[in-house]
Formats: C-alpha cells, sequence, structure tokens
C-alpha cells in the first residue's frame, strides 16, 4: 500500500498480528526487499512493517527532498499513519543512521532497538574515520556496473549468486542521482554518541557479518560497550546482507533476544 507521507506517496508493507510490532528501516537505496526474507517468519508472532525511504523502490520523491533529517521524519509519520505508539526498531547500513536519530529524538516510541551491519556516525576513539565514496567513484563504466561491484564485496558467502543478482535489481529501483545523494549527504548537526548511547535504556540487538567490508569489529564491540542492555550477535562467514543470505539465523536472533 502507499501511505501519504509529508506530499510523498510512500510504498509501505505491514503484515503479521502479534501482540509487538517491529518496523524495519532498509539501508542506502535498498528497499523493503532488503528485510522481507526475515519479517516473512517473524510475522507469525510480530505485527512487521517496512516502507521503502525516500527516493527508493517505489517510493519516488524529488531527489532534493532527501535529507537526514527527512528520513527521520518519515519513521515518525509511517508510526503515526499506521497508529503505532511504541514498537521495536530496525535499521540495516545506513539505515542505521536513520534509526539511531529517530531514538535520540523520541526514545519513548521505542521499546527495543535492532542494528544490522550498519555504525552508524559511531567512531571508535583515536581510529581513522572511513572515507565515504560517492558511488560514481566506485569501479565500473556504468551504474549498474557499479551496483554490481558493491553486491559483490557484500556477499563473501559461496553459493549467493541469486543473492547478488537479487541485490543488484534492488538497488537498481533507485535512481543514480538518489544513490549518490544519500551516500553523500552529512547531518547537520554532530552527536557525541560516547556521552548519549550510555544514557539509553533500550534493549537493543546488534547485528554484524563477521566478514562484512563495511563496518569493522572493533567499532561494534565499541557500541556494544557503550549501550546499556545490548547484546553483539556475530554471524561466522556472512558478509554486509545476512537478511538475504541468511534470514531464518537472523529472524531466530530477534525472536529469541526479545523472547518472542
Amino acid at each position: 500500500m502507499f501511505l501519504n507521507i509529508a506530499g510523498n506517496k510512500v510504498f509501505t508493507l505491514s503484515f503479521g498480528s502479534g501482540p509487538r510490532t517491529i518496523l524495519a528501516h532498509s539501508g542506502w537505496v535498498g528497499n523493503f526487499e532488503d528485510w522481507i526474507g526475515v519479517l516473512a517468519p517473524l510475522s507469525a508472532s510480530w505485527r512487521t512493517i517496512v516502507y521503502d525511504h525516500r527516493g527508493t523502490g517505489e517510493t519516488l520523491v524529488p531527489v532534493e527532498s532527501i535529507t537526514h533529517e527527512a528520513l527521520v521524519d518519515d519513521v515518525f509519520a509511517v508510526m503515526d499513519a499506521l497508529s503505532i505508539q511504541k514498537c521495536v526498531l530496525a535499521g540495516f547500513s545506513r539505515g542505521v543512521m536513520t534509526v539511531m536519530r529517530a531514538v535520540l529524538r523520541h526514545p519513548e516510541r521505542f521499546e527495543g532497538l535492532i542494528l544490522m551491519n550498519g555504525t552508524g556516525e559511531v567512531q571508535v576513539p583515536g581510529a581513522t574515520p572511513t572515507p565515504r565514496v560517492p558511488p560514481s567513484k566506485w569501479p565500473g563504466e556504468t551504474h549498474r556496473d557499479r551496483l554490481k561491484w558493491f553486491i559483490d564485496r557484500s556477499t563473501p558467502e559461496a553459493d549467493v549468486e541469486h543473492v547478488r543478482r537479487w541485490g543488484v535489481n534492488i538497488l537498481s529501483r533507485a535512481t543514480p542521482e538518489a544513490a549518490e545523494r544519500i551516500m553523500s549527504m552529512q547531518w547537520d548537526q554532530p552527536v557525541d554518541w560516547e556521552s548519549e548511547l550510555p544514557r539509553w535504556r533500550l534493549p537493543t540487538l546488534l547485528l554484524h557479518g563477521e566478514r562484512d567490508f563495511a563496518c569493522n569489529m572493533e567499532t561494534w564491540r565499541y557500541i556494544n560497550s557503550l549501550i546499556p542492555d545490548s547484546k553483539l550477535v556475530v554471524f561466522e562467514g556472512s558478509g554486509h546482507i545476512p537478511a538475504m543470505t541468511r534470514p531464518h539465523d537472523v529472524a531466530a536472533e530477534i525472536n529469541a533476544f526479545f523472547g518472542t
């Protein structure tokens, strides 16, 4: 279904009817398909919701309307449109930035947090920040070639060529302009996460693929040390997208952590 959010038609899926709700935010220019393999089994005991955020999938918007702040606004707009008072909020990859800022803005709206293969804006003290390279600078002659390069790096697992093809198709549904903007944009106001995260009182599940090229283990351990009531789960041998290569394992960890 499409929700009317801030003048945009936002493609949204809601399924399952459990006593608790999980709202999942996808990464970069991924869409609802980033999470669908995980949410399908979860829907047996959860109400599960996912949507194509601005500039991705079927949610077409002017590129200039895509900002970090607008993405956070949309989290609450989707919740309000679907009459969700509180939920467990999940973020993947660059979507982790959005969900962490949403919790920072209105922590009372959430009863749990899932951060998967994305460390947001958190940096280990003394570590050199990883430079953010826009997709136009990646290897490949065409935009689709560059997306394939990204997906190939994201999937070091064996026998996942079908997932690689699926991943490229997902990312290709966003325009090159939207892909460039979302990868390149910065927050106007930085957050001192080292001071902020220890104050959080929100059960937090950290999910990380052992062979993820984008996020290193040191940063995950640091985040785990900062957030009270957090648990770090590492999927051995997995890369950047375990929700697509190992969806039932991811769903099982979510159910186990939240006791559902």
